[in-house]
């Protein structure tokens, strides 16, 4: 009777099973936040440190070139003899893309291009065309822009020949470089949300890249051309890689990253966001903070910006506008705020 006792007794009761599975779950509660922390940590981290390689590399193109990539277009302006398109395409050899890059201008020399080429056939869709490039032109003050596409020729049946930032090799080439893991947007996590072309996490600041003139094609600027100081203004900064149904893209910049400047080609520098919500506004849920395609904006509490100088740090929401404006424009003479 006594053994049979005892061996009823050797399992938990319910009540103690019940205590057990409370007390996991009470741990794993605790857990899951403190891991979800130390993620976060890492991928701030990793974000920082890609703003970080890009401002360098942007310090090495100027010492080799005398100036920072262009923002859009060929250095110099006008070539056939370099990349055609975004700020991107010139820093390759900088940031550990030598291949690519090599790839590229090899077509480029051996073909004399740097854009589409279409033979053959007539217009329309299909050939016989000549390139067009995207252009920007000033009436009574407003910027008008018109997108790259072949011109001339009429009918079917003609090819395209892709070069540059086009050729097969290049265009669907995707850069960890430009990737930011805390990113809401990127739903692969394969930096794949635009599906080539360098789709990114960091745009760049019109309005220290560009000289005040030209649009989204203006002629390259140089550091000592930022009288604020470069330790004074934003270089680079963090953004949803896929917003209002827009991929940010870093080889054919144009339009498509729309930091400091907006469509129209006028410089803007409005406030940044702080995690808003991965949706376009059409689908936008009511009273929602929904992604901006003209703005900054950030998955960590912070956004992180590279200054010009090479360092990078964290701008809080609580910024002023004004303060913010001042950090955006490179040459308006006035010193930061209080709360930068």
């Amino acid at each position: 009777m006594l053994a049979r006792a005892r061996a009823r007794r050797a399992g938990f009761t319910l009540v103690e099973l019940l205590v057990v599975i409370a007390i996991i779950a009470i741990l794993i509660g605790l857990l899951v936040p403190a891991v979800q922390a130390v993620r976060e940590s890492a991928n701030r981290a990793h974000c920082q440190n890609n703003l970080h390689q890009l401002a360098v590399a942007v310090h090495n193109f100027h010492s080799d070139h005398g100036s920072m990539p262009c923002y859009f277009g060929t250095m110099p302006r006008g070539s056939n003899t370099s990349p055609y398109g975004g700020w991107f395409a010139h820093l390759l050899p900088y940031v550990e893309e030598d291949t690519v890059y090599k790839l590229m201008m090899d077509d480029i020399i051996a073909s004399g291009f740097n854009t589409p080429q279409s033979s053959g056939g007539g217009g329309g869709g299909g050939g016989g065309g000549t390139w067009v490039p995207p252009s920007s032109a000033n009436y009574n003050g407003y910027v008008y822009t018109t997108g790259g596409y072949f011109s001339g020729g009429g009918g079917g049946g003609g090819t395209t020949t892709n070069h540059g930032i086009w050729l097969d090799g290049v265009h669907q080439k995707t850069y960890k470089i430009l990737q930011c893991p805390s990113d809401p947007s990127n739903i692969s996590g394969k930096g794949l949300v635009y599906g080539y072309w360098g789709s990114t996490n960091y745009p760049a600041n019109w309005n220290a890249w560009g000289n005040d003139s030209g649009a989204y094609n203006t002629p390259p600027a140089r550091l000592t051309d930022m009288k604020d100081g470069t330790a004074n203004t934003i270089l680079l900064a963090e953004h949803y890689a896929q917003c209002d149904r827009l991929g940010r893209i870093a080889l054919y910049s144009w339009y498509y990253q729309d930091f400091g400047l907006n469509w129209y080609g006028q410089g803007n520098t409005q406030l940044f966001q702080v995690r808003p919500l991965p949706r376009d506004y059409d689908n936008c849920p009511a009273g929602a903070d929904c992604c901006d395609n003209w703005r900054a904006q950030t998955g960590h509490s912070a956004l992180q910006v590279a200054l010009a100088d090479g360092s990078v740090r964290a701008v809080a929401a609580g910024v002023s506008q004004d303060t913010w404006d001042r950090a955006m424009l490179a040459r308006d003479g006035l010193a930061l705020g209080g709360d930068w």
